[in-house]
């Protein structure tokens, strides 16, 4: 019995260091590549609104970095991949929705496919849900980047997520 107990101590003790030095390592990347790990914001789900990202991202996360907002493809322990970025000069507002609000909106997706009958079309119900949206201009088109947030404190996510955002830009 005590073999078996001192071996799973032993083994989460070797996970440990080995995560640790994943760690380490992703930032020392990070740092190299000019980004402060300190910096980065850890989001949920991109959703869409992003010229250059087509689909959806499960997990995702923002940097700060030469005046722009980054959006990254999140992986623990590995380094982030870029996947787009937002001008941060260009960010007109960021806001924090919550789940009722954004269903109420009608979206282009659904009425291009449903014409008129989109306002009485309703969105599936889902657990708490908030949203995080960048509205932007490129210089010539508007856009609205989303991000979904899940859970029992997805507001309260969102909110800090956005009052980061707030501060990069001031």
């Amino acid at each position: 019995m005590w073999y078996i107990i001192i071996g799973v101590i032993i083994l989460l003790l070797i996970i440990g260091a080995s995560g640790s030095s994943a760690t380490k390592e992703v930032n020392e990347k990070l740092l190299a590549a000019g980004y402060d790990p300190e910096q980065q914001i850890i989001l949920s789900k991109y959703l869409g609104g992003h010229p250059d990202i087509n689909d959806a991202k499960p997990n995702t996360s923002l940097f700060y970095h030469s005046g722009s907002v980054h959006i990254m493809e999140y992986m623990p322990l590995k380094m982030p991949i870029k996947l787009a970025e937002i001008p941060g000069a260009n960010v007109k507002n960021v806001v924090v929705e919550d789940q009722s609000s954004v269903e109420r909106r009608v979206t282009l997706g659904r009425m291009l496919l449903v014409g008129i009958f989109a306002f009485a079309w309703k969105k599936k119900k889902k657990n708490e849900q908030a949203y995080l949206i960048f509205e932007w201009s490129d210089g010539r088109f508007e856009h609205e980047t989303i991000f979904e947030f899940e859970g029992r404190d997805a507001m309260m996510k969102a909110n800090t997520a956005r009052n980061g955002v707030i501060k990069w830009l001031r």
